[in-house]
């Protein structure tokens, strides 16, 4: 499967309809295998934490969700297919799977916005458990209703690290994913922006508005990557000279 790399990260080049046909396919494998979908937050971390690094590139299926990031890549001549929001994967997978009869299980956010979630998933969704609790204990409680995927919102790297460690400790669950923040998105408690603003790759100015105690990582992801994309720009131009 062809990849795309930045910063040490490499992305699948799938659209929506090859990444669900992906999951489709590891589903009746009978191997277990866990997606993440990094973010323009997810590279400036990852040049720091080289295990968030390994964890990233030994995924089964690295995405971009980033309109941001994808613009980046393509401003370095490096194009994917499309950027895949984490929402519209999990909204996609949950329509399939109330025909071929799987199971979700939802980890992670906060009580009441897991379970909001939970309602409008509908009758795929098996099993809820919000992030602010022991961890282990959750795993005993995910394999008392045994998902076929688990859909993990602990925020990063913490949901990506725990999956990664923990997999293997929940034998029914043949796909999990990192999700991040899609919880919220999904059960309204954050409305989405503007279906403008997430072409033009400003999905970011309208998180700062709404939840402006995320300036921080805005921050590593916005000026933090733009720094690192232009300085890579510069040297890529002064090697071709």
């Amino acid at each position: 499967m062809k990849k795309v790399e930045i910063f040490g990260i490499k992305f699948n080049n799938l659209d929506l309809d090859e990444a669900l046909q992906k999951i489709k396919s590891f589903l009746e494998n009978g191997k277990q295998h866990y997606i993440v979908l990094p973010y323009s937050e997810f590279i400036i971390r990852a040049q720091q934490d080289k295990e968030f690094r390994k964890i990233l590139n030994e995924a089964d299926l690295c995405l971009c969700e980033s309109r941001g990031l994808w613009f980046s890549l393509r401003f370095l001549g490096k194009e994917l297919k499309k950027n895949i929001y984490g929402v519209d994967l999990i909204l996609a997978l949950s329509q399939k799977l109330k025909i071929q009869n799987k199971k979700i299980f939802l980890f992670g956010g906060k009580e009441k916005v897991v379970k909001k979630t939970g309602d409008k998933l509908g009758e795929c969704i098996v099993g809820t458990e919000h992030g602010y609790q022991d961890l282990d204990k959750v795993v005993e409680k995910i394999n008392k209703v045994k998902p076929d995927i688990l859909l993990v919102a602990l925020g990063s790297p913490k949901q990506e690290k725990w999956i990664y460690y923990n997999l293997k400790k929940m034998p029914s669950v043949k796909v999990a994913i990192g999700v991040g923040g899609a919880f919220d998105f999904i059960s309204g408690y954050i409305k989405r922006a503007p279906k403008f603003m997430q072409d033009i790759g400003l999905e970011w100015l309208w998180r700062l508005i709404v939840q402006p105690h995320r300036f921080k990582r805005i921050y590593n992801g916005v000026i933090k990557l733009g720094c690192l994309i232009l300085k890579e720009k510069i040297s890529s131009h002064i090697h071709n000279s």
